[in-house]
């Protein structure tokens, strides 16, 4: 079987491609990755949403309602003929002064909002923080593959040198381009997968980002301690303000079904009969709301289901939050006992070309070791990653990075 020339030419100038480094720029630390997310027009928008809910959900109701101001003139017909003109003030009472509670329940409300501002500054964070762990990942990963096309460029050659001193059949050569091509389709996937990382997290933080060094991982802290920090998980104090806010609100409804008093009163000027001078006087009065419909009582029902779902929510999100920690815990330690592999993929590589080389390893078994030490490369970035993100996952479910430069980024944006 003939040589095919072309093939290898093809295969050998692709690997070129594939594995010919792009110029880089120079990877951003991850603290300034978040220093520029959370001054970047996305998170600044947000933030600016949760402070307009905030100061919409804490603005209460008068404790009085609008008072009324009328202008009166009564002009009677007949013998007697008189005339009066009076101008009056009314206010209306609440009995129940519901509206004490309903601005008590606006005020827990505002205190929700910035534990709401917290909890988005938080979660905002951590998809950034995993998005560059991917990103950083991505990278590696991809480097690992323009290392394994080498490895098959190195191949090829001396398979092409091989080849043309009739040492071995085209057949091996064949079969190593096809594995070569395979491979570059693999490796260019792994670009693609990169490039859009760098898409999306440039776009988050408004300037390009190439690559992230990462921070350290953080010591891993005993279960209960875990547990214990994420009682003061913003979301979850959010809540129970809303919880308490709900339930003064549901006081509130229920107060407001007493009557409310109107007040009124002024001064008047009755005129005699045939024009006379008019007289000042004053006139005063009052009325009661006989509460004979149930409008109150509709809204005093609204107000409880309010509080009932938001019972329900709070449920929820505690076992959940609770759920979170004791699984990334369990990541996090499971991962910290596995052993990293100590054998060099090179030495393995170089050993396994020496074998085919003196013929003692057959052409299957090389392209074999050649996955197989890619393999083990990449599997070495992917339990970085793992470990990276269990620790990651753990600190966003506590609601606390306990990097203090990171923790720091996140209040001072929120001052």
């Amino acid at each position: 079987m003939s040589t095919p020339s072309w093939f290898v030419r093809w295969t050998i100038g692709w690997g070129l491609f594939i594995s010919a480094p792009a110029a880089a720029a120079e990877p951003t630390a991850e603290t300034e990755l978040v220093r520029a997310f959370l001054s970047a027009p996305v998170a600044q928008s947000e933030l600016d949403a949760v402070r307009a809910d905030t100061l919409a959900d804490g603005t209460g109701t008068s404790l009085l309602m609008s008072p009324t101001l009328d202008a009166r003139r009564e002009e009677a017909r007949g013998p007697a003929g008189a005339t009066t003109n009076a101008i009056g003030a009314a206010v209306t009472v609440d009995l129940g002064l519901s509206a004490l509670g309903d601005t008590r329940a606006a005020h827990l409300r505002a205190m929700a909002g910035e534990y709401d501002a917290q909890a988005m500054a938080l979660a905002a964070v951590c998809e950034l923080r995993a998005e560059a762990l991917d990103l950083w990942a991505a990278n590696a990963s991809g480097a690992v593959s323009e290392s394994g096309h080498e490895r098959f460029d190195e191949l090829l050659a001396t398979l092409a040198l091989l080849a043309q001193a009739g040492e071995v059949s085209g057949y091996d050569l064949d079969r190593a381009g096809l594995a070569s091509a395979a491979h570059a389709v693999s490796a260019a996937e792994r670009r693609g997968e990169a490039q859009t990382l760098r898409a999306h997290v440039s776009a988050m933080v408004n300037t390009p980002v190439d690559d992230v060094v990462l921070l350290d991982s953080p010591a891993l802290s005993s279960l209960d301690d875990a547990l214990s920090q994420s009682a003061n998980h913003p979301g979850l104090m959010a809540l129970q303000q809303r919880r308490d806010a709900d339930a003064t609100a549901t006081r509130a409804a229920r107060w407001a079904q007493l009557p409310d008093l109107t007040l009124a009163g002024g001064p008047r000027w009755d005129a005699p009969p045939n024009g006379g001078i008019a007289t000042p006087g004053y006139e005063i009065g009052g009325s009661v709301q006989i509460p004979w419909t149930d409008g109150s009582r509709a809204h005093a029902r609204q107000t409880a289901a309010s509080l009932a779902h938001t019972d329900a929510h709070l449920t929820r999100f505690t076992a959940q939050l609770q759920a979170d920690v004791r699984g990334a815990h369990a990541r996090a330690s499971d991962l910290a006992q596995s052993e990293a592999a100590t054998i060099s993929p090179d030495a393995v590589w170089a050993s396994a070309m020496d074998l085919y080389r003196s013929g003692e390893l057959p052409l299957g078994e090389l392209l074999q070791t050649a996955e197989a030490v890619e393999d083990a490369s990449l599997a070495t970035i992917a339990q970085e990653r793992l470990q990276r993100r269990a620790h990651l996952d753990l600190s966003c479910a506590t609601g606390y990075f306990s990097n203090s430069a990171v923790q720091s980024l996140i209040q001072e944006t929120l001052q």
